[in-house]
C-alpha cells in the first residue's frame, strides 16, 4: 500500500509494524468511521487505512460510526496475529459492528433487517385484508 501510515500516538519505543484496517459500509451508515487504536481516536473515510503499531505488545483497536456510539467492535491484536483486519458496519445502526480477519467477517443485523423488509408489508396486507373483511 503506497499511503503513509498513521504514527502510533503512544508511548513505544520498540519495533512497529503497521496495521492495513479495511472498513465497510452496512446497510445503513454514518459518514465515515472512527478508528481507536489504545486510546487515540481517529475519524477516517471508508475503505482502507493504515495505521503504525507496536510489534512486541498487544494493541487495543476499536471502530465505531457517528460520535462513537454506533456500529462499535472491538479487539486486541497481539504479536503473533497478522497485522491485517476487516471491520463491517452493522445493517442497522442500532446492532454493534464486527471486526476480525479480512474475508471472516459477516455484517450483523443481515437477517434481521431482511426479516423487517419482507416481514412489515405483508404484517400490513394481513391488517388491511382483515379490517376490509371485518368492515363487510
Amino acid at each position: 500500500m503506497s499511503e503513509t501510515p498513521v504514527p502510533y500516538a503512544g508511548a513505544h519505543d520498540g519495533p512497529t509494524r503497521v496495521l492495513q484496517l479495511h472498513t465497510r459500509r452496512g446497510v445503513i451508515a454514518k459518514a465515515g468511521v472512527n478508528v481507536g487504536i489504545d486510546g487515540a481516536h481517529y475519524h477516517q473515510r471508508w475503505g482502507r487505512a493504515a495505521f503504525e503499531i507496536p510489534a512486541d505488545k498487544p494493541v487495543h483497536i476499536a471502530v465505531s460510526q457517528g460520535g462513537g456510539q454506533v456500529g462499535v467492535a472491538a479487539t486486541v491484536l497481539t504479536p503473533e496475529q497478522p497485522s491485517e483486519l476487516e471491520y463491517r458496519g452493522p445493517a442497522a445502526l442500532y446492532l454493534a459492528g464486527a471486526i476480525g480477519a479480512p474475508g471472516t467477517v459477516r455484517q450483523p443485523g443481515c437477517l434481521l433487517q431482511l426479516a423487517i423488509l419482507v416481514l412489515g408489508p405483508l404484517i400490513a396486507l394481513t391488517l388491511v385484508i382483515m379490517i376490509g373483511i371485518l368492515l363487510t
